[in-house]
C-alpha cells in the first residue's frame, strides 16, 4: 500500500465514506453515518433479509490488486446472497482492517463501492474501521416479501433444477489471473497465456460477478428452492438437497460454459470448475414443472441466461448423469474454507 496518512479515523471515514456518493439519502434510512448507529424503517408488510461475508486479503482476494476491484468484489458477493433470497438491497455497512491509512488507497476503493451501491440504491449506513491485516467484512440488508423469500429448504421431487449464466469462470479466472486455486495441479489453462479478450473476461468474472438481483426479484415468485453458487454447483445444490430432504440428478453436458473457458480450459477442467471451483455467484434454484415456460420466458426478457441442469428425485444426495442417462461416478470435493487453507 502507499504512503501513510496522519488523518483521524473520524476524518477518514467522513472523507472516503460519508461522502453523498456512497452515503447518499434513500427512502427509509431514517439515518445513516455519523451517529452510533443506523435507524431504518423495515415496512410491515417486508421481511428484513441479512447477510455478510468477510473477505481476507490473499486468501480471498489479491492484495496488491486495484483497491476499486476489491471493492467492487466485495460489495457483489454480499448482493449475490440477497439475489438468492428474493431480496430488494436496502443498504449496507462496511468493516475494513487496515494495515495503514492510506489515502490514495481508500479514495479508489471507496470509489468502487460507489458503482454497485448507486445502481441498486443501497447506501452505506455505517462501519467501523481498524488496523491490522487487510480484511473487508460487508453486511447487507435487503427488503424481500413476508410470503415471497426464496429458500433453500423447499425442492420438492419432479421440479426442474436450473442454474443462471455460466459455471467454472470463477475458478478458471484465478488460472488466468496467475493466482492460486484450490483444484490442485491438474487444473490448468490449455493455452501458455490467454488472449486479451479472455483475460478480460476472467478479470471481471472474479474482480465483477453480477449478482442475479433483477432477474431474481422478477422470478423468485417461481423458485421453489434457491441458492447462490460461492463454493462450487456440487456443494451448494448439496445445501439445497440437505435442507428439502430430498435428492437430485445433475445433466453434465447440460451444464452451461462461456465461451472463454471453452477456449482456454480442457472439458475435464471445466467441469471441475464448474461442480467444485466456486465464485462464480451465479443462482441455482428448483422450479416446479408447470412453471417452467414462465420462468424461462423472464429469463428472456431480461436477457438472462438460464439452463436446465437435472432435476429433483426422491433419496439423498446426487446422481450424475452422461448425454444417454447413465450415471457417471465423480468424486465429491467442494471447496471447504479451513481445510483448502491447512
Amino acid at each position: 500500500m502507499r504512503k501513510p496518512s496522519s488523518h483521524s479515523e473520524f476524518e477518514l471515514i467522513h472523507r472516503f465514506f460519508a461522502s453523498p456518493n456512497l452515503s447518499f439519502p434513500r427512502e427509509g434510512i431514517e439515518l445513516g453515518i455519523g451517529d452510533d448507529a443506523a435507524l431504518v424503517d423495515v415496512p410491515s408488510n417486508k421481511h428484513l433479509a441479512m447477510s455478510m461475508d468477510v473477505l481476507i486479503s490473499d486468501i480471498h482476494f489479491p492484495a496488491e490488486a486495484d483497491p476499486s476491484l476489491i471493492a467492487n468484489r466485495a460489495l457483489a458477493v454480499n448482493l449475490s446472497d440477497l439475489a438468492a433470497m428474493g431480496a430488494e438491497p436496502y443498504c449496507f455497512t462496511l468493516g475494513l482492517v487496515l494495515p495503514q491509512n492510506d489515502e490514495a488507497w481508500l479514495a479508489d476503493f471507496s470509489g468502487g463501492l460507489e458503482h454497485l451501491a448507486k445502481k441498486y440504491n443501497c447506501p452505506l449506513v455505517g462501519g467501523d474501521t481498524s488496523r491490522g491485516p487487510l480484511s473487508i467484512s460487508i453486511q447487507v440488508q435487503g427488503l424481500v416479501d413476508r410470503d415471497r423469500a426464496a429458500r433453500r429448504s423447499g425442492a420438492k421431487e419432479g421440479d426442474r433444477i436450473y442454474v443462471s449464466g455460466t459455471l467454472g469462470d470463477g475458478a478458471i479466472a484465478l488460472l488466468a489471473l496467475g493466482l492460486d486455486s484450490h483444484l490442485g495441479s491438474e487444473f490448468s489453462l490449455t493455452v501458455n497465456e490467454p488472449n486479451a479478450a479472455c483475460l478480460q473476461f476472467f478479470e471481471d468474472a472474479y474482480f465483477k460477478p453480477q449478482p442475479q438481483i433483477e432477474f431474481a426479484s422478477n422470478a423468485a415468485k417461481l423458485f421453489s428452492s434457491c441458492i447462490d453458487i460461492s463454493d462450487g454447483l456440487q456443494g451448494d445444490l448439496q445445501h439445497i438437497l440437505d435442507e428439502s430432504e430430498v435428492a437430485g440428478n445433475i445433466r453434465l453436458g447440460d451444464i452451461p460454459y462461456s465461451k472463454s473457458a471453452m477456449c482456454c480450459v480442457n472439458p475435464e477442467n471445466r467441469l471441475l470448475a464448474a461442480l467444485f471451483g466456486g465464485d462464480d455467484y451465479e443462482l441455482c434454484f428448483t422450479v416446479a414443472e408447470k412453471d417452467c415456460v414462465e420462468l424461462e420466458s423472464i429469463a428472456d426478457q431480461l436477457g438472462i441466461r438460464v439452463t436446465c441442469v437435472g432435476g429433483i428425485t426422491a433419496g439423498e444426495g446426487i446422481e450424475y448423469l452422461d448425454a444417454d442417462g447413465s450415471p457417471v461416478g465423480l468424486n465429491p470435493q467442494a471447496f471447504q474454507h479451513f481445510s483448502a487453507q491447512a
